[in-house]
């Protein structure tokens, strides 16, 4: 059995440190960091998370509210984004992902305000993650890279693999990696044979939305790979990756308390980061 790549701790530590900051800023600031979430329909794992998220930014005294549109037409969405854009009280905006196929998300992510686009979606802040420039970036993709460096996996050098390219994970954790100096590969549904080349990563990234996409076949022994995968299959949430297969194989983070619990954090830590700037009055 290999090392289980865990995230969990590491998450409560960073969720810790933003609690820290916000109580020593609170004095000054004269109110907490606020975040927006917009859900358009009623996408069961949309509405889960936004009450999830909620209620750890409750915990971290962060005040997040939900803005649930059950049926909305474009134009209240794009509304929406534009009242929390021009409301300087909000330091960030998050859309609930997938939108129903009536709404045309490049246009609705597109209007977000870049210094609160907390989820890192904005064409402005891929610009600037990938001219190696400070932004907002995709929490999950950012939540990637902690898992690898905070469990002390070396990566400058290193042949890594992203299955996966999503502007939310894929690409953005691939960018990440390079300038972390990895040596990376973009795979995808296109990727034949996707074996040939997740079999030769040190480093394994996978993010296909593929229950079981990847068994102990397709991992080199003694690998490191971090699962981003959560599929719902008969009741049960499971990840990308056979995990009791290639354990035996390869290093693995779990779905449960890897790098979901470090995502989270990384939307709360963007949040905090926003709220800094608009405190400060840094809106450049």
């Amino acid at each position: 059995m290999y090392k289980v790549i865990e995230g969990k701790e590491h998450a409560l530590k960073i969720r810790y440190k933003i609690r820290e900051n916000i109580a020593g800023m609170l004095n000054s600031a004269g109110r907490p960091p606020k975040l927006e979430v917009i859900i358009a329909g009623s996408d069961s794992a949309s509405l889960y998370y936004a009450s999830l998220i909620k209620n750890a930014g409750a915990k971290e005294g962060i005040e997040a509210a939900v803005n649930h549109m059950e049926n909305p037409s474009e134009n209240d969405v794009l509304e929406t984004i534009d009242r929390l854009n021009k409301d300087d009280t909000v330091d960030g905006i998050l859309i609930q992902l997938p939108l129903p196929p009536s709404l045309n998300k490049e246009k609705i992510i597109n209007l977000i305000n870049p210094l609160k686009d907390i989820d890192g979606q904005h064409p402005v802040n891929l610009g600037r993650l990938a001219a190696g420039q400070e932004g907002l970036f995709p929490a999950t993709a950012r939540a990637v890279l902690k898992i690898i460096k905070l469990n002390g996996i070396e990566i400058s050098g290193k042949r890594t693999v992203v299955v996966g390219r999503s502007t939310a994970v894929g690409l953005p954790a691939a960018i990440m990696l390079i300038r972390e100096n990895a040596a990376v590969s973009v795979c995808h549904s296109k990727t034949t044979p996707l074996e040939k080349f997740t079999s030769e990563a040190e480093i394994l990234i996978v993010s296909a939305g593929k229950p079981g996409l990847i068994s102990e076949r397709h991992v080199k022994k003694g690998a490191c790979v971090i699962d981003v995968g959560t599929n719902e299959v008969e009741g049960k949430m499971v990840g990308d990756v056979d995990f009791d297969s290639v354990i035996k194989k390869a290093s693995v983070s779990p779905v449960k308390g890897g790098v979901g619990a470090l995502t989270m954090a990384c939307i709360l830590e963007n949040t905090f980061n926003a709220y800094k700037k608009n405190i400060h009055g840094n809106r450049t």
